[in-house]
């Protein structure tokens, strides 16, 4: 038995090394040189990508989150093309007080930075930049994801200021207290959390938070009041889902609650010319990368057929480097095992791969190549181009 499990480990692997081959020799032939040096970027791969976004109204970027590059190029597409409306992955809620708060006084940094680090992406340096463009220049941002696991106590301390009854102030009170102690106690654990020890981990992972906002619902409250405790208590379902060991009922709830609020603004984006960014399981014009059904990439491929337009899905990963964390300097950017067949082509740092989905897919299809990976499969049939950056630096925390 020993022998036949041996040798059919052995030939499944050289099944996926030759698979590999296949895809690299065909991805060889179909990619462009983005040059990027002294946060500049050159050459003819960024000018042609530049100029085919640009005859898109809807963009949609998938990424892996925290790291500078990705920033910096988003940044050089919202510096070249006048985007309409910026569509993210983070809530309404947190993205309307730090609108208000810039509005009101233009150092909204302040906030950010005296926060412990609780504006979920916004507070990092590049993200929190990429915002602050947008607010400056008048345009809508419109985030779709639930409140962020550690975002839950900048609602409070919102709530705090806006209500009108004192009972309900106390109650906030009290719960800011609680999720900024155990916040304290998730970073100096540096984010680890066991189930069975409670008090380790973000409140909104907590059955207790349900009850305790239940509590407060009963009371006379502001319209604003209800609304942010209904998007606690969805955000509070999620987490809970989670922690319980239901990642994919978590992650299918979050993809819908993310897909119902992109509905809910499309008079805002059809006509107008639209930039999406969210982490590249969503991004995709056809599956999840992690589940098998349609996320949000889907229904903006969706909302622009219905606005006679065609959508253009960008996947932008890292070979390897650093990101940022909200525990320590940086963690390790990640490896995925899927993209071998892309790093391979990988040769010098300043020299980012763009690879063109479409035609490598068709390709494959052509030689009847069989992919093995389901994730590489979605990829291929979700994104119209891959770019592969060699190395990634973190993003820093905004202080």
């Amino acid at each position: 038995m020993k022998v036949i499990y041996f040798l059919t480990v052995f030939l499944l692997g050289c099944t996926i090394q030759a698979q590999d081959s296949l895809v690299t020799k065909i991805a060889s032939q179909h990619y462009q040189i983005i040059n990027f040096e002294n946060n500049h970027f050159s050459g003819e791969g960024i000018r042609n990508l530049t100029e085919t976004i640009a005859k898109h109204k809807y963009v949609l970027i998938g990424e892996d989150h925290l790291n500078n590059e990705v920033l910096d190029f988003t940044s050089y597409l919202t510096h070249n093309i006048n985007f309409d409306n910026y569509i993210t992955e983070a809530d309404q809620l947190t993205i309307d007080i730090l609108k208000k708060d810039f509005e009101k006084n233009k150092e909204y940094q302040s906030i950010v930075s005296s926060s412990n680090g609780r504006f979920s992406f916004f507070s990092f340096n590049k993200d929190h930049d990429l915002l602050d463009y947008f607010f400056q220049n008048k345009k809508n941002v419109i985030g779709l994801d639930q409140i962020y696991y550690n975002s839950d106590a900048v609602i409070f301390r919102e709530l705090i200021a806006r209500t009108s009854n004192k009972i309900a102030k106390a109650k906030y009170e009290s719960l800011l207290k609680e999720s900024n102690e155990r916040w304290n106690t998730f970073k100096s654990g540096q984010g680890y959390r066991t189930i069975d020890d409670s008090k380790n981990q973000p409140y909104l992972f907590c059955n207790d938070f349900r009850t305790r906002i239940a509590d407060i619902q009963k009371l006379d409250l502001s319209e604003y009041e209800h609304k942010a405790l209904n998007k606690l208590l969805q955000s509070n379902t999620i987490y809970a889902l989670e922690n319980n060991q239901k990642g994919d009922e978590s992650q299918f709830l979050k993809i819908a609650s993310m897909k119902e609020n992109l509905l809910e603004n499309q008079n805002k984006i059809i006509g107008k010319r639209n930039l999406f960014k969210f982490g590249a399981s969503h991004a995709g014009k056809d599956q999840s990368l992690l589940q098998n059904s349609p996320d949000i990439g889907n229904v903006a491929f969706n909302l622009a057929e219905k606005d006679h337009e065609k959508s253009l899905h960008i996947a932008i990963i890292q070979k390897n480097g650093k990101t940022g964390s909200f525990f320590a300097e940086n963690n390790d950017a990640e490896y995925i095992l899927f993209l071998r067949p892309f790093y391979r082509l990988v040769h010098k740092e300043n020299e980012w791969l763009l690879f063109d989905l479409t035609k490598i897919n068709a390709e494959i299809k052509k030689q009847k190549t069989s992919v093995k990976s389901g994730t590489l499969k979605k990829l291929l049939a979700g994104y119209d181009y891959l770019i592969i950056i060699p190395k990634v630096t973190a993003q820093k925390i905004v202080v």
